[in-house]
């Protein structure tokens, strides 16, 4: 520590764990880059194949006991498993470096121990079933003896727990137990060695065999409960994880509800708001293969619960799998939502499942609104009968199974049992336990572990020396150092070197350290808030890695959460003036950046509620995979340009622009600067809609060199709306041919036209030479008629035929369409005057020739 200002650790005996589990992780680091090498076996996978081989060779080494006892051939059993511990042990010799190894020669070696393994168990399934039926005659006589041995053991257990009650080795109550014998330790053990070589042992112990063949047939006997962690559960919770996938809310949860013992009995508590998974699994538990199992719970839902899934997930040894087989016990299980009920399976194992763990999930929620899933009792046992679970209050039982022998008394809410295990044995007293002889050893490899002790003063004036020291207080003389009641430690000046502080609460000025490890870390105390009803930290950092930070005002609450890769921002109001309350909620992670925007039903202080479906009312999505996407009306693109005045342009959900009332254009520029496109956006509409490089719509092409073309060599038409050509109005015409539309198949009344009226009407037009007010001294003389839409009294003749006007009626120039086939019909009656006249000359030049002849002749 830089200052010595005094300093509080609080270590617990998760944080003891913590260290231990840091200590292993440290010594398996180096073997990290071996696990991705398929031909390597790396330090962490040696270090897992280690222990559950020494759970194979415990399961072979009681198995081929067993099966001697009971003359079954094991000859392919021990084989197959020398032949694999040969193999298996070069493997494990150290296990502080990553080996080569052969996968299809294990996996081969494996596959062929199992097998064998499986017939011995069979072989012995069938034994045991001929052994029960065998023992149910002689039960009678074995429940006799079992009652006077009851009787005398009450006697003797009396007077035994009355001197432990004295604590008074040599008082009248142990002389009465001895009664009145001085048989030394040794001379009875010699007596009972005689005592146990006797016939008359041999018998009893025959009886009491076939008792507990009998007692283990009946279907009121509790078989062994192979799932550990099943009930009366603790925090921190131990034995039951929850799983990492799913709903991203999911929760698991000890609590405490009145429809189990009145609220006085824990359960567990998976709970989740979205439409998606909660699931918790237990501990892993050995099972026997192609073996008949019955598995019980007890359990409830709130209403909103879509289901309950429950699964034993199997595997075979030696398996790196989470698991290989899927057994589903129930599936889609609706609960009562007002009781707590019990549900029972029976099924049957397969050929390679010789380990697995029960799995929970709550299916999740149907309304978007909190939903747990309670449950609690799990059993799995033997057989194809449900005996009654075991826990406080039951009778005294002795259960037998192929692996597990329980002895259980239970007296008053008081229960003491001793349950015998391969490689593992408990003894459990409610009461008092006593360990009475001149010396009590612990043989043991490993650290005796006593959670709590009262030495009292036989360690005054002693040194005691141990690797672990637990005690109520602990001080050192000069004061220096103090550890209190509640385990804080004062310190004058402490330094830590190496190591690690689990889960504490540090009062100081200055930590210097590299790693802090710990389950949960809170900064500050709980909110104090009406609306903090979930009692959040202002921050916290879960064991799941997960941090997050909260807070709340008269207003608002505010909630930021950042874990794997993503973080979610959220807002809450505190007020609303109906059930729907205003909600925001921001999500970032790798790929996507969602801004949502909606409502919640109801005021959610803890945020559970997500702002999607038909809670939403606009949302902004960018993604490097999707671009930008606007949704609800409220969603625009405003550019405001380099001041906030009015004159910018906005592109609204549709991808509309819309300007701002002060904007004058919107443009469309090169690199360089130069106008491609201006849009007037004025609302005076003043400035124009203008292009400056050609512009193509379909085949037509308007560019800067005052030329309209067809992009496929096709006419240009001007037509009508409606239908028709349009009028066209243009100053000097120039083009190569002129053709109008004639086609009789457009035209009705169609009638010969009197060609002398038409000439008569082109014979009145009153022609004129002139200029246009335009012109200047450089244009030519004109010629042509004149239309007066100056004069009331028209000046200039030009019958009304001839005149063209525009939609209002207003004149507007002479039809020369009209004016032309006029003319036609005046050449064509100027035509039939030549005809005549030509007729008339030749009968004159006839007449005249005859007179010359008359005349010459």
């Amino acid at each position: 520590m830089a200052e010595s200002n005094a300093t509080q650790v609080i270590l617990t005996d998760d944080g003891i764990k913590i260290i231990n589990a840091q200590n292993t992780a440290d010594n398996a680091a180096s073997g990290v880059a071996n696990l991705n090498d398929p031909n390597l076996m790396s330090v962490i996978e040696k270090q897992t194949q280690a222990s559950q081989y020494a759970g194979l060779t415990s399961q072979y080494n009681v198995v081929l006991a067993r099966a001697k006892d009971a003359s079954i051939s094991t000859t392919d059993l021990t084989t197959a498993y020398t032949n694999l511990n040969t193999f298996i042990s070069a493997i494990l010799t150290d296990i502080t470096k990553a080996s080569d190894v052969n996968r299809d020669n294990y996996k081969s070696l494996t596959d062929t121990y199992n097998t064998a393994l499986s017939k011995v168990q069979s072989d012995l399934y069938d034994y045991v079933n001929n052994e029960f039926s065998t023992a149910s005659s002689q039960a009678v006589v074995a429940d006799s003896n079992a009652t006077v041995a009851k009787s005398a053991a009450d006697s003797t257990g009396a007077l035994a727990e009355t001197a432990f009650e004295n604590n008074q080795i040599t008082s009248q109550a142990v002389t009465a137990l001895k009664d009145g014998s001085t048989m030394t330790i040794a001379e009875l053990a010699n007596g009972l060695a005689t005592k146990v070589a006797d016939n008359d042992y041999e018998t009893y112990k025959t009886q009491t065999k076939d008792l507990i063949a009998s007692k283990a047939s009946k279907s009121d006997a509790n078989n062994a409960n192979l799932i550990p962690y099943s009930s009366h559960f603790t925090t921190p919770l131990t034995g039951w994880t929850l799983m990492n996938w799913g709903a991203t809310d999911r929760k698991l949860l000890v609590t405490t509800h009145t429809f189990y013992q009145n609220g006085t009995g824990t359960l567990l508590y998976l709970n989740t708001a979205q439409n998606g998974t909660a699931a918790a699994g237990s501990n892993r538990f050995p099972l026997l293969p192609n073996t008949t199992y019955t598995f019980q719970f007890k359990a409830f839902a709130s209403s909103n619960v879509v289901g309950a899934n429950v699964y034993l997930l199997s595997r075979a040894y030696g398996s790196t799998s989470d698991y290989d087989t899927v057994h589903g016990l129930f599936k889609n299980l609706v609960t009562s939502p007002s009781q707590i009920d019990q549900y029972t399976v029976t099924f049957t194992t397969g050929a390679n499942d010789n380990e697995g763990y029960i799995r929970v999930d709550n299916i999740g929620s149907n309304n978007s609104a909190s939903s747990g899933l309670f449950f609690t009792e799990l059993k799995l046992e033997l057989g194809d009968t449900a005996t009654p679970y075991v826990y406080g209050g039951q009778d005294s039982m002795i259960a037998q199974t192929s692996d597990d022998v329980l002895i259980k008394v239970s007296k008053d809410e008081l229960i003491d049992e001793i349950n015998v295990q391969a490689g593992s044995t408990l003894i459990s007293s409610s009461g008092q336990l006593t360990l009475s002889a001149d010396t009590v050893y612990f043989d043991t490899k490993k650290p005796v572990i006593i959670p709590s002790a009262n030495l009292d003063t036989v360690l005054v004036n002693k040194t005691l020396t141990a690797a672990d020291i637990t005690a109520n207080t602990f001080s050192t003389n000069n004061g220096t150092f103090t550890v209190d009641k509640n385990g804080a430690i004062t310190a004058k000046n402490m330094t830590l070197i190496g190591g690690i502080l689990t889960s504490p609460t540090i009062n100081t000025s200055t930590i210097n350290g590299s790693t802090i490890n710990g389950t949960t870390f809170h900064g500050g105390d709980i909110i104090s808030n009406s609306n903090n009803t979930s009692n959040f930290y202002p921050f916290t950092i879960e064991s799941s890695g997960k941090a997050s930070t909260t807070f709340f005002n008269s207003m608002d609450a505010l909630r930021t959460e950042m874990s794997g890769g993503g973080l979610r921002t959220m807002y809450r109001a505190i007020n609303a003036s109906g059930s729907q309350y205003e909600a925001y909620d921001g999500n970032f992670s790798g790929d996507t950046i969602s801004l949502n925007s909606g409502f919640t039903n109801g005021k959610d202080m803890s945020f559970s509620q997500s702002v999607s479906g038909s809670q939403l009312t606009g949302q902004v999505v960018i993604s490097p995979l999707n671009g930008l996407h606007l949704w609800g009306s409220t969603q625009s693109i405003h550019f405001s340009g380099l001041q906030m005045n009015g004159t910018g342009i906005t592109f609204n959900s549709y991808g509309n622009i819309i300007a701002d009332q002060a904007s004058t254009w919107w443009r469309v520029t090169n690199f360089s600067g130069s106008d491609i496109a201006n849009f007037g956006t004025d609302t005076a509409g003043s400035n124009v809609i203008q292009f400056n490089r050609e512009l193509d719509i379909g085949n037509f092409k308007i560019n800067t060199g005052h030329t309209f073309t067809s992009a496929d060599k096709g006419a240009i038409h001007f037509a009508k709306g409606g239908g028709g050509a349009a009028d066209i109005y243009a100053g000097a015409v120039n083009y190569t041919s002129l053709v109008k539309s004639s086609l009789l198949s457009v035209k009705k009344d169609v009638k010969k036209a009197d060609t002398a009226y038409w000439a008569q009407l082109v014979n009145s037009i009153d022609l004129a030479t002139y200029q246009y007010k335009t012109d200047d001294n450089t244009s030519h003389l004109r010629l042509s008629s004149i239309v007066d839409d100056v004069n009331v009294t028209k000046q200039w003749q030009l019958p009304d035929v001839f005149i063209s006007r525009d939609e209002n009626g207003k004149l507007s120039g002479v039809d020369d369409s009209v004016l032309l086939n006029a003319t036609l019909a005046t050449v064509q009656e100027q035509q039939k005057e030549i005809d005549q006249l030509n007729g008339h000359n030749m009968e004159l030049e006839a007449r005249l020739n005859k007179l010359e002849a008359k005349l010459n002749g």
